[in-house]
């Protein structure tokens, strides 16, 4: 069924729709791609007249197709929910990093249908003994989001309700909505995009966002100006909110579609990432043991500031290391050919071609010594050898690890979250003791090229007297 479960009743003019679409469907389903002399490694099986079926196992296992597909060569293409895209070993990334003609936000935009209504975010330039049984992601996002929108917002909107709601439900709308609208061809989705009820709750999301976001804007502008009449100097706050406006110059620009493009690039990873922490973190004793007393000794030693987070170096290495074996992604470095480009090896990537850069190196024996296996200091150690003191840390992404992306396109504000996250974990781990609940056996969860932390899993946690005060 093609229409989201809550359009019970497809609108009338739907209908007469029905026989053009569907026609026009079918055509844009079985039209053959560009020709390319790279492989397609899941493409159509016997009697499957369209590639529906080799895009869902795309979806179901990203991952292992993507390592099949290495075993055959360094270059390949995949039948995606989006269309044909070609993935590259990781050893092209440093040739691709900075090409000109490979955009991320041509990648990007395309992706996720930016210039249709509802996903302008997505346009290039944009004490106690109780124990409380809590389901941990659910619970990190709205810490997280409370993080990030007293950054981005100030105290005010950060504590607005309908703001963290929609800060944290408007990312996972829209990639609801995004999936939807790639059931249908590139030509018809502007038009689908007015009957889908997914589509029309991100457009309704968007909206409640500048209702929220407009009158603060207005507030500070008369405080502004009334301040200048009277010839006081204006108020500054020390938030994105003001950093745009003074970015912006006078320009016109659209403040919340700003923030919402914020929220999504920073508030579900960086909630992920310390989800995944925390699983890591359950059950080890020890381990959290000397992450306490490192946390103890640098907050004696410095105090309790942004430098302070610097010298947490085993912290680093434990969430490094929790991000190699389980990134956000199996695949990164986005990008959109815009010309054909030469591989330094002669092949050829086609322009219009959607490419993206494998992350095994993140799992290879001759790049880690026993991948499979969670070492907590394998960053520390690695730091400490000569030549490795940055290239370890955590926010220093290389081929080898490219769970913040790679290039020019490597995440721009992954030192905030690294900072965002330390600052929680010193605070969940100085106040609070914690554990997996009972039968509780936390399992990624794998869509597409996407690999996320477990959302159902649940831990155990109890509050637990803190050495220091933070």
């Amino acid at each position: 069924m093609l229409f989201d479960t809550a359009l019970h009743q497809p609108p009338p003019e739907v209908w007469a729709l029905g026989s053009l679409l569907l026609c026009s469907l079918f055509f844009f389903l079985v039209a053959p791609s560009r020709s390319s002399s790279f492989p397609l490694i899941n493409g159509r099986k016997w009697l499957e007249f369209n590639p529906f079926h080799a895009r869902m196992r795309f979806v179901k296992d990203a991952r292992n197709m993507i390592k099949a597909g290495l075993e055959k060569g360094s270059v390949f293409r995949v039948l995606s929910d989006n269309g044909v895209k070609t993935v590259l070993a990781p050893e092209y990334a440093n040739e691709i990093r900075s090409h000109p003609a490979l955009s991320f936000g041509g990648a990007i935009s395309r992706e996720f249908h930016a210039g249709i209504p509802g996903f302008e975010p997505f346009q290039q330039g944009s004490t106690g003994d109780e124990i409380l049984h809590i389901a941990l992601k659910s619970s990190i996002l709205q810490i997280v989001a409370q993080l990030s929108s007293k950054v981005f917002l100030g105290d005010k909107i950060c504590r607005n309700p309908d703001w963290l709601r929609i800060t944290i439900n408007y990312t996972v709308d829209t990639f609801i909505a995004a999936q939807y609208l790639r059931l249908w061809p590139r030509i018809l989705r502007p038009l689908m995009a007015n009957f889908l009820s997914s589509c029309r709750k991100i457009r309704q999301e968007v909206q409640e966002a500048r209702a929220i976001i407009t009158p603060v804007l207005e507030e500070r502008r008369k405080a502004k100006e009334a301040e200048a009449t009277n010839g006081k100097s204006a108020e500054r706050y020390f938030d994105a909110i003001e950093w745009m406006e003074e970015s912006a110059q006078g320009r016109p620009y659209d403040a919340a579609v700003a923030q919402l493009a914020f929220s999504l690039a920073a508030i579900h990873t960086t909630s992920d990432m310390l989800t995944q922490v925390l699983l890591d973190l359950c059950g080890q004793d020890e381990l959290i043991a000397a992450l306490r007393k490192e946390i103890i000794t640098v907050n004696q030693e410095e105090g309790w500031k942004k430098t302070s987070l610097y010298k947490l170096k085993l912290m680093d290495s434990v969430i490094k290391e929790s991000q190699r074996l389980k990134p956000i992604s199996v695949a990164t470095m986005r990008r959109f050919a815009e010309a054909d480009i030469s591989l330094s090896d002669g092949k050829i990537i086609p322009k219009g071609t959607f490419i993206f850069v494998a992350n095994n190196q993140m799992w290879d024996p001759e790049v880690y010594a026993d991948p499979t296996t969670f070492d907590p200091y394998r960053f520390l150690k690695l730091r400490e050898t000569p030549g490795h003191a940055t290239s370890a840390q955590l926010v220093s992404p290389s081929p080898a690890h490219m769970g913040f992306g790679f290039g020019k396109h490597a995440c721009p504000g992954r030192f905030f979250a690294v900072n965002e996250v330390k600052i929680a974990l010193c605070h969940i781990l100085l106040k609070y003791e914690f554990r997996l609940t009972e039968g509780c056996t936390p399992t990624k969860m794998k869509m597409g090229v996407s690999l996320n932390a477990d959302p159902f899993a649940k831990i155990d946690i109890r509050r637990r007297e803190e050495e220091v005060e933070l």
